[in-house]
């Protein structure tokens, strides 16, 4: 998106006055894609962490860059993606030839290459410079973030003042997902690794088998996610019998094509396609792709991933966190055998779970009742734990 002199202007005044006049013990790094009422997002990763902390903090937001939507008073969009196009021409190019070499003698079909290794490397040496510099400014106790782990300029300023970053679960963390499993074969060294000082998941299910070089991993719980799951179910309405559909920009035509077959077969069911955020631009397309069907309705951010669960009867998907959250609520999952599909391997056994290769499959999936399996209640969620947040705050001394 290209922005307006205009509105630099004021991101940019906004960043100077936090710089001059704004106290911060904590500085958080929201991505505020989840609707909280008609008008506002935030960050339902953070959320809880935001409401329990005492103290006064910061949000540096990296999705929503409409601030009249922002739910969290103390907030500016990441001046980071302004910085970067300044400080970028001051850099030279190098010459990594030679690992490029290396990286496609192991992977044949990598596309990277000088230019993209070169992109990375100057973007992690300008927010290195800059998070370090913003630290050490407003003696910042502790760094919150959310998002794939992946922010190593963050990290590693971070580790050189001294401190702690706690990165909160966003969604599937498996033994497919690159940042959040390492090899357990190789002892990693402090000092040559950038990683999150401490890690909250949303329950025990997702840290069993999984290698995080972090000094230590909270199983904390999370409210939103968790989503007082027994008064969802009693108010859940007998009439919920849709489809919803959880798309996202590599499985979106995927999804599509089976969902035409199946608003074809089944008329009278109501299909839910949601978009995820990096498709939302793309939803005229899929309008266009319904057309013909008065069963399907795509949506965007009209309506929330729970306001579309509670009328939905079962759950359709590639690979998507929304999986889970669906089977929290007793709402049958249906996996299509697509892409990624595997990464959800761990679940493939559980007794509401289906996987289908075709349309035929689908509607067999789609008829089959949800299973009550008490044993299963909060696997994946737990409600977040303020007990023993507070108690680890005070036990690492920043509150």
């Amino acid at each position: 998106m290209r922005l307006k002199k205009s509105q630099i202007i004021k991101e940019l005044c906004s960043f100077l006055s936090f710089l001059f006049f704004k106290k911060c013990d904590y500085l958080f790094f929201t991505a505020s894609r989840n609707k909280i009422n008609e008008t506002k997002v935030f960050d339902q990763n953070l959320g809880d962490v935001l409401n329990t902390i005492s103290g006064k903090y910061f949000a540096f937001e990296n999705f929503e860059r409409d601030k009249t939507k922002w739910y969290y008073d103390n907030t500016l969009f990441d001046p980071i993606f302004i910085f970067r196009k300044v400080f970028n021409f001051f850099f030279k190019t190098q010459d990594y030839s030679d690992l490029v070499s290396l990286i496609t003698s192991e992977h044949e079909n990598s596309k990277i290459g000088n230019e993209e290794i070169n992109n990375i490397v100057i973007d992690f040496k300008i927010d290195y410079a800059f998070y370090y510099f913003i630290l050490k400014w407003k003696k910042v106790k502790a760094v919150f973030i959310t998002q794939n782990g992946i922010q190593k300029g963050l990290f590693a300023a971070a580790k050189k003042c001294n401190i702690p970053v706690i990165e909160v679960q966003h969604g599937i963390i498996d033994e497919g997902h690159l940042a959040y499993n390492y090899n357990k074969t190789i002892s990693y060294d402090d000092h040559r690794i950038y990683m999150p000082t401490y890690y909250f998941s949303f329950s025990d299910f997702w840290i069993e088998k999984l290698n995080i070089p972090v000094k230590k991993i909270f199983s904390m719980g999370n409210s939103f996610f968790y989503n007082d799951q027994d008064t969802k179910i009693a108010l859940k309405d007998s009439s919920a019998q849709g489809l919803l559909v959880a798309s996202s920009d590599v499985f979106g035509e995927n999804l599509k094509n089976l969902v035409l077959e199946f608003a074809n077969r089944r008329n009278e069911t109501k299909v839910y396609f949601k978009l995820h955020p990096n498709q939302f631009s793309e939803k005229q397309y899929y309008v266009d792709q319904f057309a013909n069907f008065e069963n399907v309705k795509v949506y965007t951010n009209e309506k929330s991933l729970y306001e579309l669960l509670e009328i939905s009867k079962a759950i359709l998907l590639i690979q998507s966190t929304a999986l889970y959250e669906a089977y929290h609520l007793k709402i049958r999952g249906i996996i299509y055998k697509k892409q990624t599909y595997t990464r959800h391997s761990h679940v493939f056994e559980l007794p509401n779970i289906s996987l289908v290769d075709n349309v035929d499959e689908l509607v067999k999936a789609f008829e089959t009742e949800f299973v009550d399996d008490v044993l299963k209640k909060d696997l994946f969620f737990k409600k977040f734990d303020t007990a023993q947040f507070t108690q680890f705050m005070n036990k690492i001394g920043i509150n």
